[in-house]
């Protein structure tokens, strides 16, 4: 865990106000519409999630993936090599020395990751997971996550907003650690 005494790098503090700045918008445009048009996912509060609370998951777990590459980019990574998480990981060990994906190390990671597998289902398939996420490794990411399927639909609610915003900020604060 994070050394609350310590700081961050700007970052990750940027990073983290990002997500703050999502999770407030997001909960502003709520109270002043009350409701959101939603098309064929219904409202916020039935079906697998609005399109606005979809994205503002997207845009969350986006900021750590932007994080990681400008932490990596920073240290002289080559841009070729921090394209993909995998690679990011591989990347990350070889530069700071941890495995980022050992709990002991970063407890939020693998969970972030069920975020990030959730942004892919809703940015490439409006929230239905795509065939190439349809695996035992995804499923696992998604529980991990505590991220709920109807069929191949991944179910994003308010509190989906609210648990994937902390996950996410312990995420960059756990990451930054290691740096």
């Amino acid at each position: 865990m994070p050394d609350p005494l310590r700081n961050l790098t700007k970052f990750a503090e940027d990073a983290v106000g990002d997500i703050r700045l999502i999770v407030h918008d997001y909960r502003a445009a709520r109270a002043s519409t009350g409701r959101i048009s939603v098309g064929r996912f219904g409202s916020a509060d039935q079906g697998f999630g609005d399109r606005a609370t979809q994205f503002a998951v997207a845009n969350i777990v986006a900021v750590v993936e932007h994080y990681a590459e400008q932490i990596l980019l920073d240290a002289g990574s080559d841009p070729k090599t921090v394209r993909t998480w995998p690679s990011k990981v591989k990347v990350w060990q070889a530069v700071f020395g941890p495995d980022i994906e050992d709990p002991s190390i970063c407890p939020s990671f693998v969970p972030m990751r069920g975020y990030y597998e959730v942004r892919n289902a809703i940015m490439h398939r409006r929230g239905e997971l795509t065939d190439s996420q349809r695996r035992d490794e995804i499923y696992a990411r998604l529980e991990a996550a505590s991220v709920e399927l109807v069929g191949f639909n991944v179910v994003v609610s308010r509190n989906t907003v609210s648990t994937c915003a902390d996950v996410c900020v312990r995420c960059v604060e756990e990451l930054d650690a290691t740096v």
